[in-house]
């Protein structure tokens, strides 16, 4: 019987025991053993650069979608064989975004298979946005119609808050996954088509962030507030409109929390940052042929609609395959305007080699802004923004050569 090990980072412990019940089902189906190794988003990054650098320890993985082209250069990965991408379906099964993240640029082969997406969402009151005049399909489209709909719901006086986002300290890179649906809306990029120079300090990737942290600003601080609590204000009736993930959204509806029923949701911007996690197989797993099958097997059980369905519906984690959305949100669904906008203008990073150094110095940079910014209500956003961005964009452009 062949064993292999798998490692994984679930993003809470339903999802943990959701994939453990597969694991059951998949020997039943195969005959093959697989050891489940559990890593945490806080320090999986060092885990994995050491199975890369050293050559052993997992056989197949689930990793940060956005790793994949950082462990692809490090030669720690080889590309998906053309007969398992058939299996799988190709580019044409999954979500544009999530796809994309594991094709390196150079040789426009898949390196990782996706497995889930993540994105974010505007989650409101219908009746408070009916009261303010305004429309879900366009309140929270772009940046200054966000900024308009805050306004407007403010001046209804009617929830503690009129708006919340995510508070996290710093360093949290939620925050540029954030902030990059504020800079693709409004016309910004983070680097250019070459992927060699960054241009966060553009006008408009600076229209953008200044927008974001505008709404930040005006966040009640109070250390942590997390997407789950603020999905919770919302049912609590202390706000009127919030950011929060998808995952917290579909809790609330799983849960048949009350009020429910008076709660819709939108696409965090027209572009909204898309993430998520894929798999992968490591290049040493390739030197042990039946552990290299069995990878391969088990991939492909990972990635097939059936399974993304089952780790859906136990623990909210979004599908990447298409169908697999499709099924989970009927037209009369919460969640099916995100689900379409995903789908059609969903984005991520660039899959360069050096994103996750570029992710990692832009999100303490932000973050610093930020708390900066939420701590001293007289500091000019303007300044601080301006000279925050200019001074990271020459730091990276000079690591980017």
């Amino acid at each position: 019987m062949t064993t292999i090990d798998f490692s994984l980072i679930p993003d809470a412990d339903g999802h943990y025991e959701a994939i453990v019940r597969l694991m059951t089902s998949f020997k039943r189906e195969t005959g093959i053993d697989v050891n489940l190794k559990r890593m945490e988003w806080g320090d999986a990054w060092p885990q994995l650069i050491s199975i890369s650098t050293q050559g052993q320890g997992a056989d197949i993985s689930h990793v940060g979608s956005t790793w994949v082209s950082s462990l692809m250069t490090m030669n720690a990965l080889r590309p998906i064989p053309a007969h398992l991408i058939s299996k799988v379906g190709s580019d044409q099964a999954f979500v544009h975004s999530t796809w994309a993240n594991v094709v390196a640029e150079d040789d426009r082969q898949p390196y990782g298979i996706p497995l889930s997406a993540y994105v974010y969402v505007v989650a409101y009151r219908k009746d408070l946005l009916k009261k303010a005049g305004l429309s879900g399909a366009t309140a929270f489209a772009t940046p200054h119609s966000l900024e308009e709909s805050v306004r407007s719901l403010a001046a209804l006086n009617e929830t503690e808050v009129p708006w919340l986002m995510p508070v996290v300290p710093h360093p949290f890179n939620d925050l540029v996954h954030m902030a990059a649906s504020w800079i693709w809306s409004s016309g910004g990029h983070i680097m250019d088509n070459r992927g060699k120079q960054i241009l966060i300090n553009s006008p408009a990737a600076l229209a953008g962030l200044k927008s974001f942290l505008k709404l930040l600003r005006h966040v009640p601080n109070d250390g942590y507030l997390g997407a789950d609590m603020c999905m919770d204000a919302l049912m609590d009736g202390k706000a009127a409109a919030v950011v929060t993930d998808a995952a917290s959204l579909l809790t609330a509806v799983q849960n048949k929390s009350q009020n429910i029923e008076d709660i819709a949701a939108a696409s965090l911007m027209s572009i909204p940052w898309s993430g998520g996690g894929s798999i992968v197989i490591w290049r040493h797993t390739y030197g042990y042929p039946d552990r290299l099958e069995a990878s391969y097997k088990l991939a492909e059980f990972l990635v097939r609609k059936h399974t993304m369905l089952e780790l859906a519906n136990n623990s909210n984690i979004l599908p990447a395959r298409t169908d697999a959305l499709d099924e989970l949100f009927p037209p009369d669904h919460i969640l099916r305007p995100v689900m379409l906008q995903l789908i059609s203008t969903g984005r991520s990073y660039r899959p360069i080699a050096l994103w996750h150094r570029i992710e990692h110095q832009f999100g303490v940079e932000l973050g610093e802004a930020a708390n900066k910014l939420m701590k001293d209500p007289d500091a000019d956003l303007d300044v601080v923004v301006t000279q925050t961005m200019n001074s990271l964009a020459d730091r990276l452009n000079l690591t980017l050569g």
